[in-house]
């Protein structure tokens, strides 16, 4: 049978059709990248939000491209504990992990594990699991690193307090008198491969310290940024998927930013908050932690330390998205970006974290993954362990049975769908927390070796958000008080079991 010359062209235009479709299913069908990007100590309400004093554009350019989540809570808000629910999908009553001391079982398959099975290339900058702040990065050790999670591991070194800049302490003042003889000492202990041991004065907490800009890549950030960036350029043109995981130490304490990040800022029009005078006198002992009394205008200038910490910090991100968008992965790459838990700066007259307050159990969590709806928000109460099943669903893979923590793609279709659990469960040393709907509830067991009673906390987050009136004695809101106190001692036993 003759064909004829225009059939053949056709035909064979057909065919080179097919092929290319197929090429670019086969393309689109590719197993997703993932870039996990975890920040220490960043409360929730200042990145990808819109706040209305933190400059964070590239935190705010990613949550355009995916959907961000304005409830998402931390399960401990430890670094070590909240790091180890993160990455094993459990909480702590179930993965043993309830301080910082604390390591996941190294039988464990953990998230990066779980994708490390099925074929990823899995890889770790900095903190991830939990590392003491500033002891391992000054040091350049792991902490209590998952060694079998990764294929490669980088730790960074850095100066931390010590950094050569500008540096102010508020509740130690000579404490900054040691750090040039000891940054000599720990740039030769580093240049001779040995082990430098961080001196107790050198652990500065209540510390700004402001570089020159052209100092920035002195800082722990930055230098995780440029291994990341490094790494991403590796993985480019391997065949198998990555999954990297990177930790950004900011703004975890101390505060070390540069001039430029700081300059965004000024200390007078911090807008710390203005406590009741009798604000301890209706909440349980157990409760009132990490007290530090300091003037305003000390406060104020740690604040403005923190908001330059977290610019720093979000300019790192942003160098990381560019490279991604660079080398042409982010089409093909599901970016996370989230905190292990928030931090109180003088909230209550308290600091820090391992609190149940909603300064330190709340966190930014932002999910941007090829072929979803961009720019969306959902206000749903979610969980840190959520993560584990939301990438593993969004990759592909099949689920790990000993998760407790439930998938989010339905809210990357619909941010107001309906999820199988609506609250969220928060646990401490002395106590348990339940954030539902409104309301934030807090319950601390009587403690017969410390003789203190038990304690217990209601706050109306719609109408006290700054949690300053104690509803729990309150008669009209008893029935309110018993529901989430059995929805509580639910959730305390599914996380035992």
């Amino acid at each position: 049978m003759q064909v004829s010359f225009r059939t053949m062209r056709c035909l064979l235009l057909l065919l080179f059709l097919g092929i290319t479709g197929l090429a670019a299913n086969a393309a689109s069908s590719s197993p997703p990248n993932i870039l996990f990007i975890l920040s220490d100590d960043l409360n929730g309400p200042t990145s990808g939000y819109g706040h209305p004093l933190v400059q964070t554009p590239n935190l705010d350019k990613l949550a355009k491209t995916g959907i961000s989540f304005t409830h998402a809570y931390s399960q401990f808000p430890l670094c070590g504990p909240s790091r180890a629910a993160i990455m094993t999908g459990q909480y702590p009553l179930t993965n043993g992990v309830a301080g910082n001391g604390g390591k996941v079982d190294p039988e464990r398959i953990t998230l990066p594990l779980h994708f490390a099975n099925h074929g990823y290339w899995t890889g770790r900058v900095s903190k991830i699991y939990h590392m003491g702040i500033p002891v391992d990065i000054v040091e350049g050790t792991s902490g209590n690193d998952h060694a079998a999670s990764w294929h490669e591991a980088y730790n960074i070194a850095a100066l931390e307090a010590m950094t050569p800049g500008k540096v102010e302490n508020f509740t130690e003042p000579d404490a900054p008198k040691v750090y040039p003889r000891e940054r000599e000492r720990w740039r030769a202990t580093h240049t001779a491969g040995k082990h430098y041991t961080m001196p107790v004065e050198a652990r500065a907490q209540f510390s700004v310290i402001e570089t020159t800009d052209s100092d920035a890549h002195l800082l722990a950030d930055h230098m995780a940024a440029d291994k990341a960036i490094e790494l991403l350029r590796e993985r480019a043109d391997k065949p198998e998927p990555f999954f990297l995981a990177v930790g950004f130490v900011r703004p975890h304490f101390p505060f070390v930013t540069t001039e430029g990040t700081t300059s965004h800022y000024n200390a007078d029009q911090m807008p710390i908050p203005e406590i009741p005078q009798n604000d301890h006198d209706d909440i349980p002992r157990q409760s009132i932690q990490a007290v530090t009394m300091l003037e305003k205008e000390s406060i104020q200038k740690i604040w403005r330390g923190y908001f330059g910490c977290i610019t720093f910090m979000d300019q790192q991100v942003g160098r990381l998205l560019d490279e991604l968008d660079r080398l042409g992965l982010r089409e093909n790459t599901i970016v996370v970006f989230v905190s292990d838990h928030g931090y109180l700066l003088s909230e209550h007259h308290m600091w820090k974290k391992n609190l149940l307050w909603e300064e330190a159990i709340h966190t930014p969590l932002i999910i941007s993954a090829p072929g979803r709806k961009p720019g969306q928000q959902s206000d749903q109460i979610v969980e840190l362990i959520d993560l584990y099943p939301t990438l593993t669903e969004l990759a592909g893979l099949p689920q790990d049975p000993d998760i407790q923590g439930k998938s989010l793609t339905p809210l990357l279709g619909d941010p107001k769908a309906s999820l199988p659990m609506k609250d969220a469960f928060i646990h401490v040393k002395a106590g348990f927390g339940l954030r539902s709907g409104k309301w934030s509830y807090m319950w601390y067991p009587a403690d017969k070796k410390k003789k203190r009673e038990a304690g217990f906390m209601l706050y109306d987050m719609e109408e006290d958000p700054e949690q300053y009136i104690n509803l729990a004695d309150n008669p009209e809101y008893a029935s309110v008080r018993t529901r989430l106190h059995k929805r509580l001692m639910v959730r305390i036993k599914k996380a035992k079991s």
